[in-house]
């Protein structure tokens, strides 16, 4: 028996083979564990992602789409998932246009919270709908 033999939790954050995330599911998938994925809204993201997770070897893997800024799209995924054993939130987002070279230092408060919201705020939000 492996360390993470019917073990079965929620991978969030693939985009592709470059992710942490996807590096931390290729672990847990050698180690035996079942992933559930999730993919950001819209069927370029699930193409995108699917990709990603077929590179691990997969079968029919369980891939979710969720926007993790919704606290609507939340509660669907965690309500739908059942007891999960394990949560690995691998997101982060910043939008780009202030990411450009002299125009960090002017980025407005509401790009800002958007950005901490989405990259910090999310683990909290979904640590606590998968602690029951």
């Amino acid at each position: 028996m492996t360390l993470m033999q019917s073990k079965r939790g929620l991978v969030v954050g693939i985009a592709n083979e470059r992710s942490y995330a996807w590096h931390i599911a290729q672990s847990l998938v050698e180690a035996g564990a079942e992933c559930i994925f999730t993919h950001l809204p819209g069927e370029k993201m699930e193409r995108r992602c699917r990709k990603a997770i077929d590179a691990l070897g997969v079968e029919n893997p369980t891939l979710i789409s969720m926007d993790a800024g919704s606290d609507e799209d939340l509660d669907k995924v965690f309500d739908s998932l059942g007891d999960i054993d394990f949560l690995v939130h691998s997101i982060a987002f910043a939008d780009k246009d202030w990411l450009k070279e002299g125009k960090f230092a002017a980025t407005p408060r509401d790009v800002f919270t958007q950005a901490l919201d989405i990259s910090a705020y999310t683990l909290l939000a979904m640590a606590n709908r998968a602690a029951p």
